[in-house]
């Protein structure tokens, strides 16, 4: 202990007293940021499994699929071919047509679009959702978007459980469609959570979900389907812990750069002031033509980035102090050079720097743990 240090019982006995006059700060949460945006209850809901119970032991270190992206209590993924509905035990085969027909009660509608309908369903005392097409002539669409749910099953993306034909059976997730999110948080059922660490969680999960689809196994795919904040979220639905995850998959196309192939994501005139630059036509009052009209990348998905997140932070107490931090950075995805804006993986840096100073919950829990280990 050093000369200053004798006899050791005076250094253990000041020690103690530091300890116990340090205890009560720790436990009372005062190592939160000082701004009364950000101190408030912790939810019980935030940091569960999707509609389960299954908690990492660390989960800040969450790994997913290889790809370095940590989020709290991420869906535990079958083994491919397979799947496990929240309310169950184990894994089972995906559903082919004879169980589906067989042991699937649809119950009432609960949305549709111009692809497809979708209705609460009951299969062996399992809640899931049934979907099946409105149109013969968007077959294509419906058949691309189960091909794509069963190559791509990541905690990003719908569960898929089963298909027969054009019919399709995936997890059913109770607060539904994300661009109602606003008519959500207002019900006073849900109210306690419309708060800034909410929506920033949801901010989080929406961007994890675009870097999945930029690295994902089938190569560098694109939102297409995503003409304004709304309607980019109507893609996404909404998780029982409060996390987007994608359900439509239908459109969306893949960019490879190695073989200069890119895409065009419609084939009419759009004006819309969301879009990217490079979407838009670039030869003033000419009568538009697909043809002429030139390719781009990933990059549109980067630009669309601060006008979902805007949105999804909405006005609470505290979002704009977390606007002002993701001020720059968002500032880059709106170059109007698609090749300097930012990647997926350099925003998720940000977004989780951000995370770790203004809500640093894991700092506070591993001092209090090391608190009780003395």
């Amino acid at each position: 202990m050093g000369r200053a240090c004798k006899p050791r019982v005076v250094c253990l006995i000041l020690l103690t007293l530091l300890l116990l006059y340090l205890l009560p700060w720790f436990w009372s949460g005062s190592l939160q940021p000082a701004s009364g945006f950000f101190n408030y209850e912790v939810d019980e809901m935030l940091g569960q499994e999707r509609q389960g119970k299954f908690q990492e032991s660390n989960p800040d270190v969450v790994t997913v699929a290889g790809l370095g992206v940590g989020q709290p209590g991420q869906r535990r993924l079958c083994p491919q071919g397979s799947f496990r509905l929240p309310t169950m035990e184990t894994c089972m085969p995906w559903l082919g047509c004879k169980e589906i027909t067989n042991k699937v009660t649809t119950l009432g509608k609960i949305g549709s679009g111009s692809i497809k309908k979708v209705y609460k369903a009951i299969w062996r005392n399992h809640t899931v959702a049934y979907s099946n097409l409105t149109k013969p002539t968007y077959r294509n669409f419906i058949l691309q978007d189960i091909e794509m749910l069963k190559t791509l099953q990541h905690p990003s993306v719908l569960q898929y459980v089963g298909s027969c034909n054009t019919t399709l059976l995936t997890e059913f997730y109770q607060l539904g469609s994300a661009d109602f999110i606003e008519n959500i948080l207002n019900l006073n059922t849900y109210s306690k959570f419309n708060n800034v660490r909410t929506r920033f969680n949801m901010a989080l999960s929406y961007l994890e979900a675009i870097h999945f689809l930029h690295n994902s196994p089938l190569g560098t795919r694109v939102m297409c389907d995503s003409k304004g904040p709304r309607k980019t979220l109507s893609q996404f639905l909404i998780t029982q812990d409060f996390k987007l995850v994608l359900s439509d998959l239908d459109w969306i196309p893949e960019v490879n750069h190695e073989a200069h192939h890119f895409i065009k994501c419609r084939r009419i005139r759009t004006k819309s002031k969301f879009v990217a630059p490079e979407e838009l036509w670039p030869f003033g009052n000419e009568t538009y033509d697909n043809s002429r009209m030139p390719s781009y990348d990933e990059k549109t998905d980067i630009w669309k980035i601060p006008g979902v997140v805007d949105y999804l932070l909405g006005n609470v107490n505290g979002s704009d102090v977390v606007r002002s931090h993701l001020f720059k950075v968002h500032q880059q995805c709106q170059n109007r050079d698609p090749s300097q804006r930012p990647t997926t993986k350099v925003l998720l840096e940000e977004y989780n720097r951000v995370k770790n100073m203004l809500f640093p919950e894991h700092i506070t829990n591993s001092i209090v743990n090391y608190s009780r280990h003395f």
